[in-house]
């Protein structure tokens, strides 16, 4: 996920060189209380500036013909089960998105991470056997998914210094509560 987004933050740096600046946007509705609206300004923008990379004829939506080529020239493969989940997502309006629509699909995919219950959809995506842990074959496919060369020794490794790092309970694997903990440890640096 991480290299996801750093590719699609290199794409929007090379978007903005090449196209004029957009007027700003207007401020979004004090009496709408959802999720989108809890969003930071950076988290937001990001979700903009993403929106923007798909959006390659500026017609201020997108269809699956501009997704599928923007992960084409990504490198991301499409099999992964939570890019599946979004491209699904897109596809089943069975329309063009509009931005609101995209913060939709996006965020109820994605889930709030900002939030334990967020953190929880997260933790979900990666707990593949749902058995409240994630394994050794479970870091090594998020590995996979990533495209992260890392072998078994190199896990194996990560997995201990966690434990010894950041007292998990086990050498074996991370809760929910050990993945909580530390990622909003992390968070909030």
């Amino acid at each position: 996920m991480v290299k996801w987004m750093k590719a699609m933050k290199e794409r929007t740096q090379k978007l903005k060189r090449s196209t004029k600046p957009q007027p700003p946007q207007p401020a979004k509705p004090a009496a709408t209380a959802s999720w989108k609206d809890r969003l930071n300004h950076d988290d937001y923008e990001d979700l903009k500036n993403t929106f923007e990379i798909f959006d390659e004829d500026h017609s201020g939506s997108i269809d699956p013909a501009e997704i599928n080529k923007v992960l084409e020239e990504l490198g991301l493969d499409k099999r992964n089960p939570f890019v599946l989940s979004l491209i699904h997502g897109l596809r089943d309006v069975n329309h063009p998105v509009t931005f609101e629509e995209f913060l939709n699909i996006i965020g109820t995919r994605v889930g709030e991470t900002k939030t334990k219950n967020g953190l929880r959809a997260v933790f979900a995506q990666f707990d593949r056997d749902e058995n409240g842990l994630i394994d050794f074959e479970e870091f090594k496919a998020i590995s996979k998914q990533l495209h992260e060369n890392l072998n078994d020794d190199d896990l194996l490794e990560m997995l201990h210094s966690t434990h010894v790092n950041q007292k998990t309970a086990s050498n074996e694997g991370v809760t929910f509560d050990e993945f909580y903990r530390i990622v909003s440890k992390f968070a909030n640096k």
